[in-house]
């Protein structure tokens, strides 16, 4: 019921043309509630080059401590789940990478990694570039990843195709096996069962109909910007380029992606025709 309610309570906020007045209070009210621990938390780190505020509301969390330390956890668990650990020189892409909060570390973890970060606010990439070493990173245009085909052994996305229409999934899947060496991984998070609460019940019939469903926002890329994925409907979407190599559902795995799905994927080799002349 709460959550409904929430979803209420935005979308009356929304009708009346309050959300960017809203999301600055609420930046605001974080700003002041988190400034005294990030300031202690940050002091042993001199060296680490941490976003700004704003950035840091817009694409995760205003809390030093879980950038960093959430950002660290999640690097040590795409190499483990992509399987790149042993291998010489993987090349690593980090899909809406935002402030760079997972790739950044990778570099640190393994050697030998040629890692990429990619997004469609540039604004943020311009940062990236500026405060993180040993990355690559580019702007996402044109819903196309600036990458030629088959370059990289592991691409990941988290907590990305939350935020885009899902009318907009299947490119992204084509995508993604564009850029994936075969046998490539991919790693991806979407809103599954443990987030259908949030949606009301003609939503939620609709969700179940379509096997998708987006609550829209006029800023593309926006946390505003929501959409729920079925899980036969992606894979029903994946499928036709990938096996899936395993499935962590959220309600029941919330420790692996903080309650959305997750997902490991592995590109098909492309049957070769065996026929001779």
């Amino acid at each position: 019921m709460n959550s409904r309610l929430k979803q209420a309570g935005k979308k009356i906020v929304e009708l009346m043309g309050a959300i960017p007045i809203m999301n600055e209070l609420n930046f605001r009210f974080q700003q002041i509630w988190s400034l005294r621990k990030n300031k202690t938390y940050k002091q042993p780190l001199k060296r680490f080059v941490f976003p700004t505020d704003r950035a840091l509301f817009n694409t995760f969390q205003l809390d030093h401590k879980k950038y960093y330390e959430d950002g660290l956890l999640a690097a040590e668990e795409m190499i483990d789940w992509g399987g790149i650990k042993t291998m010489q020189q993987p090349v690593v892409l980090d899909w809406g990478c935002g402030t760079g909060r997972v790739i950044r570390h990778i570099p640190y973890l393994k050697k030998e990694a040629i890692c990429y970060g990619a997004d469609i606010d540039c604004n943020i990439i311009q940062w990236c570039r500026q405060s993180i070493e040993s990355v690559y990173f580019d702007c996402i245009e044109h819903q196309t990843l600036p990458y030629p085909s088959n370059y990289f052994h592991m691409v990941y996305g988290i907590s990305v195709l939350t935020h885009i229409p899902h009318t907009l999934t299947q490119n992204w899947v084509n995508e993604l096996n564009r850029v994936l060496l075969p046998n490539g991984i991919a790693i991806l998070s979407t809103h599954g069962t443990q987030y259908f609460q949030q949606l009301s019940q003609q939503q939620q019939m609709q969700l179940h109909n379509e096997g998708a469903f987006t609550n829209s926002f006029k800023q593309a890329g926006h946390r505003s910007l929501t959409t729920y994925h079925t899980a036969s409907h992606l894979i029903a979407m994946l499928q036709k380029h990938f096996s899936i190599v395993q499935c962590w559902e959220g309600k029941q795995h919330p420790e692996k992606m903080g309650g959305q799905d997750c997902w490991v994927i592995k590109k098909i080799i492309p049957a070769t025709n065996g026929n001779r002349d």
